[in-house]
C-alpha cells in the first residue's frame, strides 16, 4: 500500500509558536492546567477553542447566558 506523503509533507500537523504573557495571566493558564489535570500547552488549546466557539456562536446572533447554582441567569458579555 502506498501513502501519498505529499499531502502529509506539505502542511505540518502543528505550529511552533512563542508566546510572552503577563504574569496575571501565566497564572491562570498555570491554574487552568492545574485544575484540570493537563499540560499547560493543552489548558491554551482548550481557552483558544472555547473563545472561537464563543465569538462563532455571538457572530451568528445567539447570546451566551450561564445559570447560577440557584437558578439564577446571567448573561456572558464578551467584549
Amino acid at each position: 500500500m502506498k501513502i501519498n506523503k505529499t499531502t502529509q509533507a506539505s502542511r505540518p500537523l502543528a505550529k511552533r509558536m512563542s508566546v510572552t504573557l503577563p504574569t496575571d495571566v501565566a497564572e491562570m493558564l498555570e491554574f487552568l492546567a492545574k485544575s484540570q489535570g493537563i499540560t499547560q500547552n493543552e489548558a491554551l488549546r482548550k481557552a483558544i477553542a472555547t473563545e472561537a466557539y464563543f465569538q462563532k456562536e455571538i457572530k451568528q446572533g445567539s447570546t451566551v447566558l450561564i445559570m447560577n447554582s440557584d437558578k439564577s441567569v446571567k448573561e456572558v458579555v464578551f467584549r
